[in-house]
């Protein structure tokens, strides 16, 4: 048994909170293996470093290969039961499948998150290692995809990706941000992927997955943030009752689509918060629901590059010193409690208003309470139109004055 903060945990670290569907997830650490992508999606913060956000004076110091695999050694030992590579793009990393093979006999569960772009270069790696193989496609119209990620064959890779995961048997998620501008297509997107897994022989499910505020993408989130109800009203009127599955951080909702497992991620009823996420000016909408490690070696619970919020898996430490700040890290996970205005208090914060209660429907128009922001929301929906344009024409090598 081993200790984090008050609780105590089974080796390995499980979700503390029950929950009604699957067996209980084990808690992850967000692997960011690689700083950069080879997309531009407008609801991922790549200024801010995207999943691997660090204290400026680490920035671009990566750890090399073993290093890293060490802090990743140490962060199993200490009780995380997950791992989930991220980036960037994790599969611009040359040696990914290394490091996926390297650290499969010490999690309970690993996952990777791609666009599908170069799956290619792991594919063999994925197929005995991957306990769950998550591929973008927040859309299935290809103009809609070109879009949001800014590269003309995003959509092709994505499909390609995903049958290449039905043929090949390997477990899949098909990740779905909810937006204003795809709402009125998640009923399309739902009945394509169903025929794009229809042969399926291992577990495939639709994640909708909601938009995370951050302030790099704080005119897209104005334009684009629908709350969990709207889409949750819209997807039991189609396919009944869900099943909840309240997971450490985070609650799912699971609908039975004809056949195809849709789940829908709410970030409102289950955020989870620490104590030193009170006063923190960049108070996040994610909260507490796991630990990141970036190419640099920073570790944390926070979308956050502030210094004071995680610290630092050196290279130097010796491992003792190693597994000590993984502790103190972790302890943050096991202290968390859940906060039930934590979506309110983030709209506070960042001056949101109007968007503090998760349950309203925020149409144009409606339940800007504040009138700057109400203004800003409305030229954040007139400019959207401009900007989708734009970035068609130039990526079309039409660029011209719109």
């Amino acid at each position: 048994m081993i200790r984090l903060g008050s609780r105590r945990f089974a080796r390995p670290m499980r979700s503390c909170l029950p929950m009604s569907k699957h067996k209980s997830d084990p808690v992850y650490v967000r692997a960011s293996v690689w700083p950069k992508c080879n997309l531009d999606c407008t609801y991922c913060p790549v200024s801010e470093g995207m999943e691997n956000r660090v204290p400026a004076p680490l920035a671009g110091h990566k750890l090399t290969t073993a290093e890293y695999l060490r802090n990743l050694r140490a962060i199993a030992a200490a009780g995380v039961g997950g791992v989930s590579f991220t980036g960037g793009e994790p599969t611009l990393r040359a040696d990914l499948g290394e490091m996926i093979r390297a650290v499969r006999p010490h999690f309970e569960r690993v996952e990777l998150t791609t666009n599908g772009v170069r799956l290619g270069a792991v594919a063999e790696t994925i197929k005995t290692n991957i306990d769950l193989l998550k591929v973008s496609l927040d859309s299935t119209n290809p103009e809609t995809v070109l879009r949001l990620t800014g590269h003309k064959h995003a959509f092709d890779h994505a499909v390609r990706a995903i049958g290449w995961a039905v043929h090949n048997g390997v477990a899949l998620g098909v990740n779905a941000v909810a937006m204003r501008s795809t709402l009125d297509g998640i009923d399309k997107t739902v009945e394509y992927v169903r025929g794009l897994t229809r042969n399926a022989v291992s577990p495939v499910h639709l994640s909708l997955l909601d938009f995370y505020y951050s302030q790099a993408r704080r005119r897209e989130w104005l334009a684009e943030f629908v709350p969990t109800s709207m889409v949750l009203d819209q997807l039991k009127t189609r396919f009944g009752d869900p099943v909840i599955q309240d997971r450490f951080g985070c609650r799912f909702y699971w609908f039975d689509a004809g056949g195809l497992r849709v789940r829908l991620k709410d970030s409102f009823s289950a955020t989870m918060r620490a104590a030193k996420c009170g006063k923190c000016p960049a108070y996040c909408q994610e909260g507490v629901f796991g630990v990141k490690h970036s190419v640099e070696g920073w570790f944390t619970t926070c979308p956050s590059n502030d210094e004071r919020k995680g610290l630092h898996l050196a290279r130097d430490l010796d491992d003792d010193a190693l597994a000590g700040r993984v502790r103190q890290v972790l302890a943050d996970v096991g202290s968390a409690v859940l906060e039930p205005c934590s979506f309110e208090q983030m709209c506070n914060v960042h001056a949101l208003h109007g968007y503090e209660t998760a349950g309203v429907i925020i149409q144009k128009g409606e339940m800007h309470h504040d009138k700057q922001v109400a203004s800003e929301a409305q030229q954040c929906e007139d400019d959207r139109h401009l900007f989708a344009l734009g970035r068609l024409l130039r990526l079309r090598g039409e660029d011209r004055a719109v």
